[in-house]
């Protein structure tokens, strides 16, 4: 049986998807700069990876979503992939995809902060009363 996947979660997306909706923002759009925020930390984690065979490295991917901006790692019969980056009794933690994510955090928020910006002009843009 192969085992579950680990991953990092950027929380706080939902909460905004709903603010933005009720602003009548399309909250599709987020699904790009939630990809692109993912993307950016799983080529800050890819280098911090412990490496052996490469195959923890190779398995790290991001995952589209309008939600959240998720990144996972192992899955499969990559399954120590937790392992590595939370420790275990007998072994210390070796985090690559934390690490990635807190030492990737000035570019990702560029990204978010870019994409909102963008959103908030498209609400700013809008003629009250106009109901769009």
């Amino acid at each position: 049986m192969a085992g579950p996947a680990i991953g990092v979660q950027v929380r706080g997306a939902k909460q905004l998807s709903r603010a933005l909706k009720k602003a009548g923002v399309q909250i599709k759009d987020l699904k790009d700069a939630n990809q692109r925020v993912a993307d950016v930390v799983v080529r800050a984690a890819g280098p911090l990876t412990p490496r052996r065979t490469g195959r923890l490295a190779g398995s790290i991917r991001s995952a589209r979503q309008q939600s959240a901006a998720v990144v996972r790692a192992g899955g499969g019969s990559i399954r120590y992939a937790r392992y590595v980056e939370y420790g275990t009794s007998k072994m210390t933690a070796r985090p690559y995809l934390t690490a990635g994510m807190y030492g990737s955090q000035d570019k990702w928020m560029d990204v978010y902060m870019t994409e909102l910006q963008h959103l908030m002009d498209q609400v700013a843009s809008r003629s009250p009363g106009t109901g769009e």
